[in-house]
């Protein structure tokens, strides 16, 4: 049994799919089939069934477990090792949710991986409860998240804060305030009166987001219901969807900072863009990592990268 047969074998307990395994993998099915199968030879135990559909047995279910666990601690031993030779090799696993690996990545990656060309690079994608998971299996080495982070044992490195707006189609603002609609533009540029909208559809992202969560608590707590068009895990999808007068849309100021979309800017573009002002609409932006992990200098300069980019977009 070696690191590549544990690597490969948690590959297919996680898609259950032999064809989407070996896609991901980047090798030939039969190729990876053999892997599998010299695996449960070696352990004298079948790992998986194969009938009706693949699954794991009571051994596979036990090895995930162990083979994320004796994987993870590779990791870290390398990232030691990397640190005291000053070789920098590894790989950095970064678990980062949808909108703000858009808005950050494409500024953090590359002067990264200028400074450690020999470091791989290791992304998850997913929601807030999905990189918890992550983080708490040893998936990943860090989550960049919003606050709170639910799980236990976990160091968190303050990034910045980020307020939420209410980002609606021009149209629903002159049809809802009309002759007025540009004295309450300017008023709303201020902070907005969310009761106001309350006849008007919504695109929210789906729950399991933390930034749905405080949206809901914030709905909650001005007895606001709203009414839902659609849900989505994609905050782009969400500004489309807006842009085509689909729905009014709550994102993070962050993401709309630092992506340039069509018609998506504070003045004279197809949407409005009106801050929510009440403190619990605040939230922060936060790295978090396991306390007992070993950090490598390669993942703490990634921190101090991503904290340098958001300053500069202040």
């Amino acid at each position: 049994m070696n690191f590549t047969h544990l690597k490969y074998f948690l590959m297919v307990a996680e898609e259950l799919n032999i064809t989407r395994a070996a896609e991901r993998l980047y090798i030939s099915q039969q190729s990876l089939s053999n892997h599998i199968s010299n695996l449960e030879r070696e352990l004298e135990v079948k790992l998986f069934t194969r009938s009706p559909k693949l699954s794991l047995t009571y051994a596979g279910n036990l090895l995930v477990e162990t083979a994320t666990q004796i994987l993870d601690l590779h990791s870290q031993y390398l990232s030691k090792v990397g640190d005291i030779n000053r070789h920098y090799m590894g790989v950095l696993r970064v678990g980062i949710s949808y909108t703000c690996g858009l808005a950050l990545l494409p500024d953090v990656l590359p002067r990264f991986q200028e400074e450690f060309p020999m470091v791989e690079f290791s992304l998850f994608e997913g929601n807030s409860a999905e990189l918890e998971t992550e983080l708490s299996h040893g998936r990943v080495d860090l989550i960049i998240c919003f606050q709170p982070i639910l799980m236990e044992g976990v160091e968190v490195v303050p990034l910045t804060e980020d307020r939420l707006v209410l980002v609606v189609p021009r149209r629903f603002t002159d049809q809802l305030f009309g002759a007025r609609a540009n004295e309450m533009r300017l008023q709303y540029a201020h902070g907005v009166d969310i009761t106001a909208f309350r006849q008007l559809p919504f695109v929210l992202l789906k729950r399991g987001n933390r930034v749905r969560g405080i949206v809901d608590q914030y709905f909650s707590r001005n007895f606001f219901k709203p009414k839902i068009a659609l849900e989505t895990e994609n905050t782009v999808t969400t500004l489309a969807m807006a842009k085509a007068e689909m729905g009014i849309v709550v994102c993070p100021e962050l993401f709309l900072r630092t992506i340039q979309l069509p018609g998506v800017q504070a003045s004279g573009g197809d949407l409005d863009l009106f801050p929510l002002t009440d403190p619990s609409t605040v939230s922060k932006l936060v790295v978090g990592y396991r306390r007992e992990h070993y950090l490598s200098h390669f993942a703490e300069r990634f921190i101090l990268i991503t904290q340098d980019v958001l300053r500069r977009t202040e």
